[in-house]
Protein backbone atom coordinates (compact mmCIF):
# COMPACT_ATOMS: atom_id res chain seq x y z
CA UNK A 1 0.00 0.00 0.00
CA UNK A 2 1.45 3.43 -0.92
CA UNK A 3 2.22 5.74 1.96
CA UNK A 4 0.18 8.83 2.65
CA UNK A 5 3.11 11.03 1.53
CA UNK A 6 3.04 9.39 -1.90
CA UNK A 7 -0.74 9.73 -2.24
CA UNK A 8 -0.85 13.35 -1.12
CA UNK A 9 1.64 16.16 -0.71
CA UNK A 10 4.96 16.17 -2.52
CA UNK A 11 4.62 12.72 -4.05
CA UNK A 12 7.29 10.75 -2.26
CA UNK A 13 11.08 10.81 -2.60
CA UNK A 14 11.17 12.21 -6.15
CA UNK A 15 8.85 15.07 -5.26
CA UNK A 16 10.89 15.95 -2.21
CA UNK A 17 14.10 15.67 -4.20
CA UNK A 18 12.65 18.09 -6.76
CA UNK A 19 11.60 20.46 -3.97
CA UNK A 20 15.10 20.33 -2.48
CA UNK A 21 16.70 20.98 -5.87
CA UNK A 22 14.34 23.86 -6.52
CA UNK A 23 15.07 25.40 -3.14
CA UNK A 24 18.84 25.05 -3.46
CA UNK A 25 19.07 26.41 -7.00
CA UNK A 26 16.70 29.29 -6.22
CA UNK A 27 18.83 30.38 -3.28
CA UNK A 28 22.08 30.12 -5.28
CA UNK A 29 20.60 32.07 -8.21
CA UNK A 30 19.23 34.74 -5.88
CA UNK A 31 22.50 35.05 -3.97
CA UNK A 32 24.49 35.52 -7.18
CA UNK A 33 22.03 38.23 -8.21
CA UNK A 34 22.25 39.87 -4.79
CA UNK A 35 26.04 39.94 -4.93
CA UNK A 36 25.80 42.53 -7.69
CA UNK A 37 22.88 44.44 -6.18
CA UNK A 38 23.42 47.58 -4.13
CA UNK A 39 20.63 46.60 -1.76
CA UNK A 40 22.59 43.47 -0.82
CA UNK A 41 24.86 45.76 1.18
CA UNK A 42 21.92 47.71 2.64
CA UNK A 43 23.24 51.07 1.47
CA UNK A 44 22.34 53.54 2.81
CA UNK A 45 20.05 51.27 4.91
CA UNK A 46 18.16 48.02 4.61
CA UNK A 47 14.70 48.31 3.05
CA UNK A 48 11.70 47.16 5.02
CA UNK A 49 8.42 45.62 3.95
CA UNK A 50 6.39 48.77 4.63
CA UNK A 51 8.57 50.99 2.43
CA UNK A 52 9.18 48.35 -0.27
CA UNK A 53 5.72 46.76 -0.50
CA UNK A 54 5.14 47.91 -4.09
CA UNK A 55 8.62 47.07 -5.33
CA UNK A 56 8.86 43.76 -7.16
CA UNK A 57 11.28 41.75 -5.04
CA UNK A 58 12.06 38.18 -5.98
CA UNK A 59 10.32 37.05 -2.79
CA UNK A 60 7.06 38.06 -4.49
CA UNK A 61 7.81 35.63 -7.30
CA UNK A 62 8.44 33.08 -4.58
CA UNK A 63 5.16 33.74 -2.84
CA UNK A 64 3.27 33.39 -6.12
CA UNK A 65 5.01 30.11 -6.90
CA UNK A 66 4.33 28.82 -3.39
CA UNK A 67 0.62 29.58 -3.56
CA UNK A 68 0.21 28.18 -7.07
CA UNK A 69 2.22 25.00 -6.48
CA UNK A 70 0.65 24.34 -3.07
CA UNK A 71 -2.79 24.57 -4.69
CA UNK A 72 -1.80 22.04 -7.34
CA UNK A 73 -0.22 19.74 -4.74
CA UNK A 74 -3.43 19.82 -2.71
CA UNK A 75 -5.57 18.88 -5.71
CA UNK A 76 -3.41 16.71 -7.96
CA UNK A 77 -3.59 12.92 -7.85
CA UNK A 78 -1.13 12.19 -10.65
CA UNK A 79 2.28 11.39 -9.25
CA UNK A 80 4.17 13.19 -12.01
CA UNK A 81 2.07 16.33 -11.60
CA UNK A 82 3.01 16.39 -7.91
CA UNK A 83 6.67 15.89 -8.81
CA UNK A 84 6.66 18.91 -11.12
CA UNK A 85 4.66 21.02 -8.67
CA UNK A 86 7.13 20.13 -5.91
CA UNK A 87 9.93 21.62 -7.99
CA UNK A 88 8.07 24.94 -8.22
CA UNK A 89 7.22 24.75 -4.51
CA UNK A 90 10.92 24.45 -3.69
CA UNK A 91 11.80 27.35 -5.98
CA UNK A 92 9.13 29.49 -4.36
CA UNK A 93 10.29 28.59 -0.87
CA UNK A 94 13.88 29.46 -1.79
CA UNK A 95 13.04 32.87 -3.23
CA UNK A 96 10.78 33.75 -0.32
CA UNK A 97 13.12 32.53 2.41
CA UNK A 98 16.06 34.34 0.82
CA UNK A 99 14.51 37.77 1.38
CA UNK A 100 12.75 37.05 4.65
CA UNK A 101 15.42 38.72 6.78
CA UNK A 102 15.78 41.72 4.48
CA UNK A 103 12.11 42.63 4.17
CA UNK A 104 10.64 41.54 7.49
CA UNK A 105 13.56 42.01 9.88
CA UNK A 106 15.47 44.81 8.12
CA UNK A 107 18.75 42.91 8.16
CA UNK A 108 21.16 42.34 5.24
CA UNK A 109 21.39 39.10 3.29
CA UNK A 110 24.70 38.27 4.96
CA UNK A 111 23.36 38.61 8.51
CA UNK A 112 23.59 35.38 10.56
CA UNK A 113 19.81 35.32 11.06
CA UNK A 114 19.24 35.50 7.29
CA UNK A 115 21.67 32.62 6.81
CA UNK A 116 20.03 30.69 9.65
CA UNK A 117 16.59 30.98 8.01
CA UNK A 118 17.99 29.47 4.81
CA UNK A 119 19.78 26.75 6.77
CA UNK A 120 16.57 25.78 8.59
CA UNK A 121 14.60 25.52 5.34
CA UNK A 122 17.40 23.58 3.64
CA UNK A 123 17.63 21.18 6.59
CA UNK A 124 13.89 20.53 6.52
CA UNK A 125 13.94 19.74 2.80
CA UNK A 126 17.04 17.55 3.10
CA UNK A 127 15.85 15.58 6.13
CA UNK A 128 12.40 15.11 4.59
CA UNK A 129 13.93 13.81 1.36
CA UNK A 130 16.20 11.35 3.16
CA UNK A 131 13.34 10.20 5.38
CA UNK A 132 11.05 9.63 2.38
CA UNK A 133 13.79 7.72 0.55
CA UNK A 134 14.37 5.50 3.58
CA UNK A 135 10.65 4.96 4.14
CA UNK A 136 9.47 4.41 0.55
CA UNK A 137 12.67 3.38 -1.19
CA UNK A 138 14.17 4.93 -4.31
CA UNK A 139 12.71 2.66 -6.99
CA UNK A 140 10.58 5.46 -8.39
CA UNK A 141 13.79 7.25 -9.40
CA UNK A 142 14.15 4.57 -12.08
CA UNK A 143 10.98 5.91 -13.71
CA UNK A 144 12.77 9.16 -14.59
CA UNK A 145 14.78 9.43 -17.80
CA UNK A 146 16.84 12.05 -19.63
CA UNK A 147 13.73 13.93 -20.80
CA UNK A 148 12.66 14.42 -17.19
CA UNK A 149 16.15 15.46 -16.09
CA UNK A 150 16.63 17.97 -18.90
CA UNK A 151 13.17 19.44 -18.38
CA UNK A 152 13.93 20.02 -14.71
CA UNK A 153 17.22 21.61 -15.74
CA UNK A 154 15.38 23.82 -18.24
CA UNK A 155 13.02 25.09 -15.54
CA UNK A 156 15.90 25.87 -13.19
CA UNK A 157 17.84 27.65 -15.94
CA UNK A 158 14.68 29.58 -16.79
CA UNK A 159 14.62 30.81 -13.20
CA UNK A 160 18.08 32.32 -13.67
CA UNK A 161 17.03 33.89 -16.96
CA UNK A 162 13.92 35.52 -15.52
CA UNK A 163 15.63 36.80 -12.38
CA UNK A 164 18.78 38.14 -14.04
CA UNK A 165 16.95 39.80 -16.92
CA UNK A 166 14.31 41.34 -14.63
CA UNK A 167 16.69 44.05 -13.39
CA UNK A 168 20.07 43.58 -15.10
CA UNK A 169 22.82 45.16 -13.06
CA UNK A 170 26.06 44.58 -14.91
CA UNK A 171 26.77 43.28 -18.38
CA UNK A 172 28.08 39.92 -17.19
CA UNK A 173 24.90 39.23 -15.18
CA UNK A 174 22.73 40.30 -18.11
CA UNK A 175 24.71 37.97 -20.40
CA UNK A 176 24.36 35.11 -17.92
CA UNK A 177 20.60 35.69 -17.80
CA UNK A 178 20.34 35.68 -21.58
CA UNK A 179 22.38 32.48 -21.92
CA UNK A 180 20.31 30.82 -19.20
CA UNK A 181 17.05 31.82 -20.87
CA UNK A 182 18.13 30.63 -24.32
CA UNK A 183 19.46 27.33 -22.97
CA UNK A 184 16.25 26.82 -21.00
CA UNK A 185 14.13 27.39 -24.10
CA UNK A 186 16.28 25.00 -26.17
CA UNK A 187 16.01 22.23 -23.58
CA UNK A 188 12.25 22.69 -23.31
CA UNK A 189 11.85 22.48 -27.08
CA UNK A 190 13.98 19.32 -27.23
CA UNK A 191 12.74 17.44 -24.18
CA UNK A 192 9.75 19.25 -22.72
CA UNK A 193 7.06 17.72 -24.93
CA UNK A 194 8.00 14.16 -23.97
CA UNK A 195 8.13 15.07 -20.30
CA UNK A 196 4.84 16.95 -20.17
CA UNK A 197 3.01 14.39 -22.32
CA UNK A 198 3.88 11.75 -19.75
CA UNK A 199 3.02 14.10 -16.90
CA UNK A 200 -0.50 14.89 -18.06
CA UNK A 201 -1.45 11.90 -20.22
CA UNK A 202 0.61 9.01 -18.90
CA UNK A 203 -0.30 6.62 -16.10
CA UNK A 204 -1.45 8.30 -12.90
Amino acid sequence: MPSLARTFGFGGPVGLLHASLGFGVAVVVARVWEFFAQEAHCAPKCPDFASQALRLHHSYYGLGLLIGSATVLAMARRQRVRWDSSLFFGIGAGLLADEFGLLFLGIPYSHPISIMVLAIFASVFLVSTLNAAQRDGTRELDVLDHSDAFTVAAILLGLAGVLYLDRPLVQSVELLGAVSAVTSLALLLLFGKTHFDRTWQGPA
